[in-house]
């Protein structure tokens, strides 16, 4: 019951994802960033957001000292007129010290986070937190496959932590 309920809980951390179209809001809609300094470097198709990083979106927000967003140069969507929009396609998002990722579902912090847009995975490293309701889950490393909803925690040189409170779970329908 306990190892079901903790599966839950560990599934329910693989929502924090982006999705395919590089948002960090399933609700989709306006994505708003703010940072002390933004770079574009067009001839790398990158944009780097420097000085305490807030980007929402919906309800979810992520927090980072700074986060550099990799396009593939193939063009994204005909007709897009977005500031780089001429990058192409996101390829992937990495944030990195301090990162807070919050939705009203979980929280979750570590050092590095990382997503890969091809193969759809999130990954955080460095002293991971993950939160949902009053459960907690620590370790080193942090590996989420958004479409498998498959999520892996692992020590690194220590052990993972999880502390399970039964009096936040829903019932079970029997």
């Amino acid at each position: 019951m306990a190892l079901r309920k903790a599966a839950g809980a560990a599934l329910g951390l693989a929502m924090m994802a982006a999705p395919a179209v590089a948002q960090i809001s399933s609700e989709g809609g306006p994505i708003y960033i703010n940072s002390a300094r933004t770079e574009s470097l067009e001839n790398e198709h990158k944009v780097l957001l420097v000085g305490n990083v807030d980007i929402q979106q919906g309800s979810a927000r992520l927090r980072a000292d700074t986060v550099t967003i990799r396009f593939t140069g193939k063009p994204a969507k005909p007709g897009n007129s977005s500031i780089v929009g001429g990058f192409g396609q996101v390829e992937n998002i990495v944030a990195e010290g301090n990162v807070y990722y919050v939705t009203p579902e979980l929280k979750a912090k570590g050092d590095r986070g990382v997503y890969e847009l091809a193969t759809d995975t999130i990954t955080m490293t460095g002293k991971v937190a993950l939160m949902r309701d009053r459960d907690v889950a620590e370790g080193e490393t942090l590996r989420m496959e958004v479409k498998n909803r498959r999520t892996t925690l692992e020590g690194g040189t220590g052990r993972t932590r999880m502390v399970i409170d039964p009096s936040s779970q829903p019932a079970e329908n029997q």
